[in-house]
């Protein structure tokens, strides 16, 4: 199944209304593409707020069983890869390095604000601004 990684950038637009985010999150409701939400990501832009209702939504849809949205733990052997792959790059944000670990490992497009950040991380990946 094809799909996207989202990172902060992503989950913030999500939560702006944004009509390119709106029509990913329809596409994944519908079960054409599949939503990847890394744990770390999901920390960083949580505030449990009304308006953000839309990534309450995309957070809650994880446990239906079709596969559509799934997450990315941060297990004890993904924060050891996580930190393994911050000290080869020399990059400070574990966020960034989680999103393009999960996105590497699945051929996954990152959805993303911080295109230079995630490309230093993982130059080889299909960045999709948001």
């Amino acid at each position: 199944m094809k799909g996207y990684v989202l990172d902060t950038g992503a989950l913030i637009a999500l939560e702006r209304n944004s009509a390119f985010m709106l029509t990913i999150l329809k596409q994944v409701r519908d079960g054409k593409v599949q939503a990847v939400l890394p744990r770390t990501v999901i920390a960083q832009v949580w505030r449990g707020t009304p308006k953000q209702a839309n990534v309450a939504r995309l957070i809650n849809s994880a446990i239906q069983v079709d596969g559509s949205v799934v997450f990315d733990e941060l297990t004890e052997e993904r924060a050891q890869q996580i930190g393994i792959r911050v000290g080869a790059v020399h990059h400070p944000d574990i966020v960034d390095v989680h999103v393009a670990l999960a996105a590497a490992e699945r051929g996954h497009a990152v959805l993303t604000s911080d295109d230079a950040d995630i490309a230093k991380v993982s130059p080889g990946l299909v960045l999709i601004h948001v």
